[in-house]
């Protein structure tokens, strides 16, 4: 019995092609590497972790009854490859998940099609919980095919017919956050996440999803469900409905809300929702250059209010009561183009926007404000400027203590912005600490300020902002934290964490600056991509040192467009120890 129960204990298991010979079970260093996934997956045990090397792995997968957690070592460079192999369960199916809780991590899945048949599926994911996280879906008829509880996140599926096909039946739950869908119109109905069978509750954010012609019209979401549907803060271009809704009849149902999200060139409608009386908030949408619709129900419950909607080709609203607040105007976005590949489009608003504050006044930005209407509003968007840029992060923040007056004496560099107003100081207990105005323990002019400790003081944290001449405030600085000892000796330190910043300027042109801070040192690699994930460029690869870094790009050969940049670090071992993903703007 105790030795039934050690060989159940989880290992971490390696695949590599560089292990040759020496490669040997039970896989667990990379100098023992196994050289094939479906031999290792097969000799792992329910919980194992496996890492993946660098290389091209041309096989199909089949998982069946076993719990595993798969990461590569570098997304553009771990590459599942079956295109013209047959699948192990069908032959339209690379990789197989059955009875198994599976995370996918930092890896690329292809599989081309290679005949008329509609179904391919890079992945299909049976009777089991599954996290995709960081990975790329490329040159596929379906990216994935989820039938149990799922999240999707920072995540690009480019060159496939669908997107994401749901076909649920157990109530699970859905999360797709922060991820990019190219989607092509080769198959009969392309979509970027069909859920029309049924089932489950389902939580869409942050999504980019565009199609690349108006051919082969369909859907950009398509639901049929019972269950809570948040879809909030997504981008839909060139689908012929980009979000429909549908509930069950004659069932309790719960609420749909559809908030903040940006829909442009449609060959139809925005959004539909029909079906049963449930309760659907329609809210701080822009909806622009439909031909038909704006946004259409055969369900009297639909809320609509605070939207703004521009040149729709018939009726703005289709069996819908006009909301009080709706805004029937021009948005104007900084570039309103069709988005494409590689396009030069820009959504976000002008200064003078009508859409600017305009949005539900129960619904708030990033920033605290009232508001904006569209993908980059509401608590789910972002902060940025709509003309003046704001001061850039404060870079330098250390200080030294004085025992005689027990005082920390902080100081910075000062803002290269031009037009900085002042500096505030914010202060907690907390190590990793939120700013916010409760934190804010002196505002100055100067770059440098000296803080009394009150007496039996053990441990403070610092950051500072500056805040320009219109009150826009900058990101917080790198957190510093001072030490007192029993022995009052004292030590400060800087408090650094793995971070991706936004940025700087955003938009920008042609130069920008990308930041970033790591907790240990590591292989760093950024790299540069477009929108729908096609990797233009590695900008920095080699070892870092812990703490704050940057890196100017200069895109002044590129064309004007949303670009995404990625930063990848590993950790002792090779092992992934951080991988995040943000948007660029670059406007000639």
């Amino acid at each position: 019995m105790l030795l039934h129960y050690i060989q159940l204990i989880s290992e971490t298991r390696y695949v590599s092609k560089t292990a040759g010979l020496n490669s040997a079970p039970p896989y667990t260093s990379w100098a023992t590497a196994c050289d094939s996934l479906q031999k290792c997956f097969d000799y792992c045990n329910s919980g194992d972790t496996v890492y993946v090397d660098r290389g091209i792995y041309r096989e199909t997968i089949y998982v069946h009854d076993k719990d595993l957690t798969i990461i590569g070592v570098d997304t553009d460079e771990c590459i599942l490859d079956g295109t013209g192999l047959n699948g192990k369960v069908n032959r339209y199916t690379m990789c197989w998940f059955k009875k198994t809780n599976v995370t996918l991590n930092n890896l690329t899945l292809k599989f081309k099609r290679v005949d008329d048949f509609d179904y391919y599926y890079a992945a299909i994911f049976e009777e089991g919980f599954t996290n995709i996280y960081n990975c790329i879906i490329d040159s596929t008829g379906t990216g994935l095919g989820l039938l149990y509880t799922s999240n999707v996140r920072n995540t690009i599926i480019r060159n496939a017919d669908w997107a994401i096909k749901i076909g649920a039946s157990f109530d699970p739950e859905f999360e797709i956050e922060n991820n990019y869908f190219y989607i092509l119109s080769l198959r009969s109905y392309p979509c970027g996440i069909n859920a029309g069978m049924g089932g489950g509750s389902f939580k869409i954010t942050n999504n980019i999803m565009i199609k690349d012609s108006e051919q082969r019209k369909y859907y950009g979401v398509n639901i049929f469900t019972n269950k809570k549907v948040e879809i909030k803060n997504n981008l839909f271009c060139r689908f012929n409905i980009a979000i429909a809704v549908a509930t069950y009849h004659n069932a309790v149902n719960d609420t749909t809300l559809i908030y903040n999200n940006t829909i442009t060139n449609c060959t139809a409608t925005g959004i539909v929702f029909g079906n049963a009386p449930t309760v659907c908030e329609i809210r701080n949408n822009i909806i622009a250059h439909c031909a038909i619709h704006g946004i259409t129900s055969n369900t009297d419950p639909v809320k609509v209010d605070y939207n703004t909607f521009y040149d729709i080709g018939s009726t703005i609203y289709n069996n819908i009561t006009p909301g009080e607040h709706d805004i029937l105007a021009n948005p104007m976005f900084n570039n309103d183009t069709i988005a494409t590949l590689n396009g030069s489009y820009d959504y976000r608003l002008q200064k003078y926007s009508p859409a600017i504050d305009s949005g539900d006044p129960n619904i708030l930005d990033v920033d605290g404000t009232r508001s904006d209407m569209g993908v980059y509003g509401g608590p789910l968007g972002i902060t940025y400027n709509y003309q003046d840029l704001p001061p850039k992060r404060i870079t330098g923040l250390a200080g030294e203590y004085d025992d005689f007056e027990n005082i920390v004496k902080l100081h910075w560099n000062s803002c290269e912005s031009a037009d900085v107003k002042y500096y505030n100081i914010y202060k907690d207990v907390n190590p990793n600490f939120t700013i916010d105005s409760t934190k804010i323990i002196a505002v100055t002019t100067k770059p440098m300020f000296n803080d009394s400790l009150n007496k039996g003081t053990l441990k403070v944290y610092y950051k500072v902002t500056a805040v320009d001449s219109i009150g826009y405030e900058s990101s917080p600085s790198t957190e510093i934290s001072v030490t007192i000892t029993e022995n009052e000796e004292v030590e400060i330190t800087e408090n650094y964490t793995y971070e991706l910043y936004q940025n700087y300027p955003n938009p920008f042109n042609p130069c920008t600056t990308i930041s970033y801070s790591l907790k240990d040192p590591g292989e760093v690699r950024v790299k540069l991509y477009t929108i729908t994930g096609e990797l233009i460029k590695t900008i920095i690869e080699g070892i870092k040192n812990k703490g704050y870094n940057e890196t100017k790009i200069d895109l002044s050969t590129y064309s004007s467009g949303i670009y995404l940049y990625r930063l990848e670090v590993t950790g002792a071992g090779k092992l992934p120890v951080f991988n995040d993903l943000k948007k660029m703007v670059f406007v000639k």
